[in-house]
C-alpha cells in the first residue's frame, strides 16, 4: 500500500489519483493556521506511514507552499517512512533558473536546494515535476534526492487528437520552437514560429514568420501561462498573417488575475485547453477552457512503488 497525502491547494489533484488505482491509501492532514499568520500541520494516522513509501502531492504555486511543502516532508520522514516521494505538478518560479543581472536571487535553484535539505528516508528521497520550463533545473538538486522529470505528452496528443491533420502547431516564440518541431514531427504536423525584436522592456515586435498560416487553423502550444501577454501577442501575429481558426494549448494554466478575461476579451483565440497541473485551474467554469486532468499520467509513475 502506497500513503499519498496532499497540501491543501492540491487536495483536488490526490483525490482524482486516489481514483486511479486501488493501491494508495488516503492520509489526511489536519491544519489551522492561528490569528498572528502561523500554522499548524499534523498528519491524521501517522502510525499507517511508517515502513510504506509515502507520496507527497504539492506545488512551489505560492511562498506559502513552498513552506509547507518544508514542513511536510520532513514530517513524513521523522514519521518513517520507508521512502518519501514528493510531486510537484508545477514547479513555481521556474522562470527565475538563472541571474540576469547582478544581486538577484536565483529562486529555482534556492527552492531546489531547500527541498535537497529535507532529511532522508531509509529508502530515499524522490521529487517528480512535470513539464519543466528549463529542464536544467532538475539538476538543482543537490545531496541524495533523486529527481524524476515526468512529462504530459500523452495528455498533449489527446488535447490535439480533435484537431486532425489540418491544422498548423505554432509557437509564441523561438524559444519554444524545439518543442514544437519535435511535437509536429511526431504527429506529422505543419509547423510556424515567430521571430520577436525586443523594442523596450515591454515592448516587442515580430519581424519573421517561418510558415504560411493564411486561411489555416492554428494550435498554439506554451508550456505556462500566466498573464497571457505574449501569448496575446503572438496570436494576433498569426491573424494578421492570414490564419483562420487559433486555438491553444498549455500543459501549466496559472492565469493570474485578470489573465482570463484578458485572453477572452483580446478577440484572436477560439478556445484554450490546459492540463490541472496548477492549483488555479480547478477553480476554472468557463467554456472558453476546457482542463485535461493528468492525475492518471502521474499514478502510472507512482503504482511502480507498489513492487
Amino acid at each position: 500500500m502506497i500513503n499519498i497525502l496532499s497540501s491543501q491547494k492540491y487536495e483536488y489533484l490526490k483525490q482524482n489519483i486516489l481514483k486511479q488505482a486501488d493501491c494508495f491509501n488516503d492520509i489526511r492532514m489536519e491544519t489551522e493556521t492561528f490569528p498572528d499568520g502561523e500554522h499548524y500541520w499534523k498528519i491524521a494516522t501517522p502510525e499507517q506511514l511508517r515502513r510504506k513509501p509515502a507520496v507527497y502531492i504539492a506545488g512551489t504555486v505560492d511562498d506559502e507552499s513552498i513552506f509547507e511543502l518544508y514542513n511536510i516532508a520532513s514530517t513524513l520522514v521523522r514519521e518513517q517512512c520507508s521512502s518519501l516521494h514528493i510531486v510537484i505538478p508545477y514547479f513555481g518560479y521556474s522562470t527565475m533558473e538563472r541571474a540576469i543581472k547582478d544581486g538577484e536571487a536565483v529562486t529555482a535553484k534556492n527552492i531546489a536546494n531547500l527541498i535537497s535539505s529535507v532529511p532522508q528516508a531509509p529508502l530515499g528521497n524522490f521529487v517528480y515535476m512535470m513539464d519543466l520550463h528549463s529542464l536544467g533545473t532538475q539538476y538543482y538538486f543537490e545531496n541524495t534526492i533523486h529527481p524524476v522529470h515526468i512529462t504530459s505528452w500523452n495528455v498533449i496528443k489527446e488535447m490535439l487528437s480533435p484537431f486532425g491533420k489540418n491544422i498548423v502547431l505554432a509557437s509564441t516564440d523561438m524559444g519554444r520552437a524545439k518543442w514544437i518541431e519535435k511535437m509536429g514531427n511526431e504527429l506529422q504536423l505543419e509547423t510556424a514560429y515567430i521571430m520577436k525584436k525586443r523594442l523596450s522592456g515591454s515592448k516587442t515586435e515580430v519581424v519573421a514568420l517561418n510558415a504560411e498560416v493564411k486561411d489555416k487553423d492554428i494550435v498554439i502550444f506554451d508550456d505556462m501561462i500566466r498573464s497571457g501577454t505574449s501569448l496575446i501577442h503572438a496570436a494576433e501575429a498569426y491573424k494578421n498573417a492570414g490564419a483562420n481558426n487559433i486555438y491553444v494549448i498549455t500543459v501549466h494554466g496559472i492565469f493570474v488575475s485578470g489573465a482570463l478575461e484578458k485572453l477572452k476579451s483580446c478577440g484572436f483565440i477560439k478556445k484554450i485547453l490546459c492540463t490541472n497541473t496548477h492549483a488555479n485551474t480547478h477553480k476554472i467554469n468557463d467554456n472558453f477552457i476546457d482542463v485535461y486532468d493528468i492525475s492518471k499520467v502521474i499514478s502510472e509513475k507512482l503504482k511502480l512503488l507498489e513492487r
